[in-house]
């Protein structure tokens, strides 16, 4: 007699595992948002569940929540390849990596030797057209660029019939997306534009005093009704070369005549005392500057400096004795100083020049365009406050011949 067994009778499931996907979006959308961008190109291929997570507003929302959002660069470009010149934006995401040091090198980092300094350098990045679709998002030439967190406000500029446009653009860099913004009450090119307290002030642009600046509230998206008039000045024309920057609370104007300082909450211009004469350098040709935690920087002559409002002059940055071998033997020209994320990056085109040898045809070297990374660290000593510099990071980008680099912005994604 065989021995059988009895089929049972209920089918006993075996636990398992919960899927990721099971997990209220909420939920989800809080553990990514820890987790670097740089790794959602890798995550997004997963499935189509965790693409549309990364992609939507939500991921963003909780980034910003938890302090997590990370500085990104973009680079708006003119095209040469074209009888009809148009500028687009590219990204440069891959500029720096949250890994360490082994991930960085097997993922083609190098050392170079600058006169005895090892500096880390990516060897190549790549511009990643923004594209929406299949088409690069444009720009208009002679407009003004502004980031404002996530996105890019590009504001005025020349319209296809070759006057001042009144037109605001703003690009989504968590979507690549472009929508209109309301456009602005006075046409406007070669204006600048700032933020302070959740409003953007525009100013210039539009060669008439008595509509010189306005004013754009961010959240609700509206224009205020009032027009920022400019005070007189003996030195001053309508449209002269300007700079506009912002400390503390205040919005300063420096022209080649005057200087003048804004405040929102008194709705009135001041002239400013001798203590800001120094600033006047920024207008100079060549000169790139930028605040950063609420100090004024510009780099010039290779060197880097910082503005001292106690004495009002310009004092150089300690410790980066390295910085003029980064373009040693090459002429440049330069793009832009960035605050990316408390850092400073200097970003400037090498221009390509002939390398002659005897009795062959000379080598044309390609143009590229290249970015330094410095970590800055204040120090009071007895003489008063030192800024002290580290380069982090040597990178570059070719460029070919064909991309004429304008200006590069840090988004916060």
């Amino acid at each position: 007699m065989k021995n059988s067994t009895a089929p049972p009778l209920f089918h006993v499931h075996e636990p398992s595992s919960p899927s990721f996907s099971s997990v209220p979006d909420e939920i989800a959308a809080n553990c990514l948002a820890r987790v670097s961008k740089s790794q959602y190109r890798s995550l997004s291929s997963i499935s189509k569940g965790f693409y549309a997570l990364l992609s939507s507003p939500e991921i963003y929302a909780a980034r910003s929540q938890i302090g997590a959002t990370e500085p990104r660069l973009y680079l708006c470009c003119e095209s040469l390849r074209t009888d009809t010149r148009c500028n687009s934006w590219y990204n440069l995401m891959s500029l720096i990596s949250n890994c360490d040091d082994d991930e960085i090198i097997e993922k083609g980092d190098a050392f170079i030797s600058v006169d005895g300094a090892e500096i880390k350098r990516r060897t190549e990045l790549r511009l990643v057209p923004v594209k929406d679709s299949s088409f690069h998002l444009r720009a208009r030439s002679k407009e003004a660029n502004l980031a404002v967190g996530p996105e890019i406000y590009q504001i005025g500029g020349i319209n296809k019939k070759g006057k001042r446009s009144r037109s605001v653009c703003v690009l989504d860099c968590r979507s690549h997306t472009q929508r209109r913004a309301p456009s602005m009450r006075v046409a406007r090119q070669d204006a600048k534009a700032c933020l302070l307290d959740g409003s953007i002030y525009v100013m210039g642009g539009c060669g008439e005093r008595e509509c010189w600046g306005e004013v754009l509230d961010v959240k609700s998206q509206t224009w205020k009704k009032e027009i920022l008039h400019i005070p007189s000045g003996d030195d001053d024309e309508f449209d002269c070369k300007f700079e506009v920057l912002v400390l503390g609370s205040r919005i300063y104007v420096i022209t080649e005549g005057n200087k003048y300082v804004y405040d929102p909450k008194e709705g009135r211009w001041l002239l400013l005392d001798t203590r800001f004469e120094g600033l006047k350098s920024i207008l100079e040709l060549g000169t790139v500057w930028c605040v950063l935690d609420n100090l004024v920087f510009k780099e010039c002559s290779d060197d880097l400096f910082w503005y001292d409002l106690s004495c009002g002059k310009w004092v150089i940055v300690e410790g980066l004795e390295d910085l003029c071998y980064t373009r040693v033997n090459c002429r440049y020209r330069m793009i832009q100083l960035v605050n990316y994320g408390g850092k400073l990056v200097i970003v400037w085109l090498v221009l390509p020049e002939p390398i002659f040898r005897r009795n062959k045809p000379p080598v044309i070297q390609e143009e590229k365009t290249c970015f330094v990374v410095i970590r800055l660290e204040k120090r009071m000593t007895s003489s008063g406050l030192v800024i002290w510099g580290e380069i982090e990071r040597l990178s570059f980008s070719l460029v070919h011949g064909s991309y004429n680099p304008l200006t590069c912005l840090s988004v916060s994604l």
